[in-house]
């Protein structure tokens, strides 16, 4: 939840995929993920490395996402760094949150689970 929606600041997670925007409810994403999700350390893979400098978000035996602890800039503070594969993250979305409404303003907005409780009400 930190990671993505800023701790549930950001209530969406809005992907653009072939052509139409699929809207995911925030706690959905993160449900979903705590289910689906094998999370592990990174392990050293080459000279100079180190093990467990990143956390891994693995599925299906490939790795979906990371975190990381970046230190590498003597004028920032650490900062963390969160990367995720769009591919293999929006086939899992797809595949288990389902399609709940299309907007009548557009059909190019496609809102899933739990979203649709939520979406619009303003």
């Amino acid at each position: 939840m930190k990671a993505i929606f800023n701790g549930g600041e950001v209530n969406y997670l809005t992907i653009l995929h072939e052509g139409i925007f699929h809207v995911f409810l925030n706690t959905d994403v993160v449900q979903l993920m705590g289910e689906k999700f094998e999370v592990v350390n990174s392990k050293a893979k080459g000279a100079g490395q180190m093990d467990d400098q990143k956390v891994l978000f693995c599925y299906q035996g490939h790795n979906v996402g990371e975190l990381e602890m970046r230190n590498d800039s003597k004028v920032h503070y650490q900062e963390v760094r969160f990367n995720m594969r769009i591919e293999p993250a929006i086939k899992l979305l797809l595949e288990n949150i389902p399609e709940v409404m299309r907007l009548k303003v557009s059909d190019k907005v496609v809102i899933h689970g739990n979203a649709a409780k939520r979406f619009g009400r303003w």
